[in-house]
């Protein structure tokens, strides 16, 4: 017999998300985290003395998965300033800083997201249904920079637009898919403001940790942190999984929600299908940054852009706090800035702010983090229509799921909750379909 009807891999939203639904069905659930915390590429700690979102922070009501959780549980969100705003503005073109208020500068990047985006309405008519049209094969070969290369837009309208899409990417543009922009863009209702209002302005008033205790709280799985998993064995009945310390549990079936960037560092005794083995070889596209710095001063409502390869394309004021500032910002390369060098972020900061002082910087290497390799996911170009609904399939007792496997929101906490909802439904008809009387699962690839 199992030691458990199901053990989920993987303890960010989707993880959490779909352990909750297992227990909910009335089946033994154990969750292993290899981190010390829940949250995955989530993670609401401190600096400054003040509660910070190193990893992914912004949600919406236009995120119908997410904005559900938020209600069942009666939580409440707040804004961050430099989005709500931003009346002080720098953006950075030629090389050369030019400053004015937000108005300004969403008027410019307004007209050029729209001639960017200009397929969406066309090619994701159904947001949710991604690859429902035949045009997006004729679209998903395109990077970010091979449609700004496309529109002969003026310098200055394309480095504004350049930075914007970098840090969406959390890549250089030359590496982020079109296609996934293309998304974001219509799943915002084809509206630039609304998706600048849900990527960047409404957060969690008690931070993504009261989220995801929550949804832990209310599966009430088994929970072991610290735990990384080393090795994954399945046959027609149970699924066997070792841990990096050699210890091992066994259940009916299994959900892997690790990142695609690590998935090649787990070891199967049946080798995953070609499909996801070569997704995962290829990695998601992106290695950026999340930069916290703490300036001395007031910089209210502040917001900066700049084009890539820049340290930081992307910066906002997030808290006013005695003595100074909490700037937040954005990269396309972690290899171009360390986040914990004040003096380093001081230097970038100064783009938008020639005289800003830095007292103290934080943030965390996602890129270099082994349970990771990288920020939020974005596909690379093909790699929508060649691998996300291979990534999405099961395969023998194994379910998948995690943001890269998202129909809807990928990269973000709704995509993640929207595919932990699937995995629980998935792996519940599957145990279901195996029961005894039923016909047996078996291990399948293509």
């Amino acid at each position: 017999m199992a030691d458990y009807d199901v053990i989920v891999i993987g303890g960010g939203f989707a993880g959490a998300t779909a352990a909750r639904e297992v227990g909910k069905a009335g089946l033994r659930c154990l969750l292993l985290e290899a981190r010390d915390r829940l949250g995955g590429r989530t993670w609401y700690s401190e600096f400054a003395g003040h509660p910070v979102e190193m990893g992914g922070t912004w949600i919406h009501w236009i995120q119908p998965h997410v904005w559900a959780e938020v209600t069942r549980y009666g939580l409440e969100i707040t804004e961050s300033a430099g989005a709500a705003s931003g009346q002080n503005c720098a953006w950075i073109t030629s090389g050369q800083r030019k400053t004015g208020s937000l108005e300004e500068l969403r008027t410019m990047l307004e007209d050029g997201v729209a001639r960017f985006c200009q397929d969406a309405e066309r090619v994701l008519e159904r947001p949710y249904d991604p690859l429902r049209s035949e045009g997006i094969a004729e679209l998903d070969h395109l990077s970010v920079q091979d449609r700004l290369d496309q529109l002969g837009l003026p310098t200055e309208q394309r480095d504004v637009l350049a930075g914007l899409w970098s840090t969406c990417c959390s890549a250089l543009c030359r590496e982020g898919g079109l296609m996934t922009m293309l998304r974001w863009y219509a799943l915002s209702n084809r509206s630039f403001s609304l998706m600048v209002d849900a990527v960047a302005r409404y957060k969690l008033r008690n931070g993504t940790r009261s989220l995801i205790e929550a949804i832990v709280t209310d599966g009430k799985p088994e929970v072991r942190l610290s735990t990384p998993v080393a090795r994954i064995e399945q046959d027609a009945e149970k699924v066997v999984v070792t841990t990096q310390g050699g210890e091992s549990f066994s259940s009916r079936a299994a959900v892997m929600t690790v990142p695609l960037n690590v998935l090649a560092d787990i070891e199967f005794s049946h080798p995953l299908s070609t499909g996801k083995q070569a997704a995962s070889r290829e990695r998601q596209a992106s290695h950026g940054v999340k930069s916290w710095a703490f300036v001395r001063g007031t910089q209210k409502d502040f917001f900066g852009v700049a084009p890539d390869p820049s340290p930081l394309t992307w910066i906002q004021s997030e808290y006013e706090v005695s003595d100074g500032t909490l700037l937040v910002g954005f990269g396309p390369d972690a290899n171009l800035l360390d986040v914990k060098n004040p003096q380093a972020v001081q230097q970038a900061v100064r783009q938008f702010l020639p005289k800003a002082e830095v007292l103290a910087a934080d943030g965390h290497n996602w890129d270099a983090d082994p349970y990771s390799r990288g920020t939020w996911p974005v596909f690379r170009p093909r790699q929508l229509t060649r691998y996300l609904k291979e990534l999405q399939r099961t395969e023998g007792r194994l379910v998948f799921a995690g943001s890269e496997t998202a129909n809807g929101w990928n990269g973000f906490i709704d995509g993640a909750i929207e595919t932990g909802l699937r995995a629980g439904r998935e792996v519940a008809q599957l145990l279901d379909s195996s029961a005894p009387g039923r016909a047996g699962v078996i291990p399948n690839k293509r």
